[in-house]
């Protein structure tokens, strides 16, 4: 429940289906290409344009009911505001959040990068490095909401090799916040390791 939306970038999601399939709808899920971290970043920026129309209609819905409960007239221009929204419909229901009216909060999503290592969304992509620095400011908003000025986008880069020509590069091993590396016995890629995290961690 960290996430309302997982997006994943990689060209073998049917055959991990069966890791991923339950938590990734289909419709958020790209191959590697140039531009499609860009098209998480629109659909990111697309959620937050929703979000800030619900509390848009929220503000104004609550608004209304003040009004009613006066029990004074309303004015043509407030007729024609809230009639425009639904409000005066005999079927209008309160404006409700997509992801629950319980803690109603920035939409939070999340970028899982799988299998990418040489392909356009890591070689020609000016996102990934936008991405990579700039995650947590992604979609900002024009008003601070649950004391976040943006909704942000969380990255997982799942990687074969720590380091490789044409692979992750030193922009994004170095604005890491977790890194978790599993048995390595190449000492290049050790001493890579060590060079660049040696301040945090020792070599044992």
């Amino acid at each position: 429940k960290t996430f309302d939306r997982i997006y994943m970038i990689t060209p073998t999601f049917q055959s991990n289906k069966s890791y991923f399939g339950k938590m990734i709808d289909e419709d958020n899920v790209f191959e590697p290409t140039k531009d499609s971290i860009q098209k998480v970043i629109d659909m990111v920026e697309a959620e937050r344009d929703e979000f800030e129309d619900y509390l848009r209609k929220e503000k104004l819905y609550k608004e209304f009911i003040q009004i009613l409960k006066s029990k004074r007239e309303l004015t043509d221009g407030e007729i024609l505001k809230f009639e425009e929204l639904g409000f005066l419909d005999d079927s209008f229901d309160r404006p409700k959040w997509k992801y629950g009216d319980k803690n109603v909060r920035p939409p939070q999503s999340l970028l899982i990068l799988d299998d990418i290592l040489s392909s356009p969304a890591i070689l020609q992509s000016s996102g990934l490095t936008r991405i990579a620095t700039l995650n947590r400011h992604i979609a900002p908003m024009q008003e601070p909401h649950s004391g976040r000025s943006a909704c942000g986008l969380g990255v997982i880069l799942i990687s074969q090799t720590y380091s490789m020509p044409q692979g992750v590069s030193r922009t994004l091993r170095e604005n890491l916040t977790h890194l978790l590396i599993f048995k390595n016995k190449q000492e290049k890629q050790m001493s890579k390791i060590r060079e660049e995290l040696g301040s945090a961690v020792d070599e044992d």
